[in-house]
């Protein structure tokens, strides 16, 4: 990953955001969906849409449909939605609501 794209905790923006190749940070607010290599939502973050990427790490509130060939859900984290998903680790503390099915191969 030679990119990293990083919204700020005093951001708010709403749309879709590609970032194929490339790591996304998100410490603001986000309305809408995401497609990138590796996305990290961090504590501070209240993310509402759909997220897609090779790596997730959720730190913060997650409202919406994930899919990720790895996903970390820390002890901070909190997902409602549907998780589509490889490999799982979710940290002691962690709220996770919804269905949680693995990716088709």
């Amino acid at each position: 990953m030679s990119d990293l794209t990083y919204i700020n905790k005093d951001l708010v923006m709403e749309g879709t955001l590609e970032a194929k190749d490339s790591q996304v940070v998100i410490a603001g607010k986000f309305k809408g969906n995401i497609v990138a290599k590796s996305v990290i939502i961090e504590e501070s973050c209240n993310f509402n849409g759909n997220l897609n990427a090779e790596h997730l790490k959720i730190e913060g509130q997650v409202d919406g449909d994930v899919t990720a060939d790895f996903l970390e859900v820390t002890g901070t984290g909190s997902i409602d939605g549907k998780l589509k998903t490889n490999s799982l680790s979710v940290d002691s503390g962690a709220k996770i609501s919804g269905n949680v099915s693995r990716i088709a191969s």
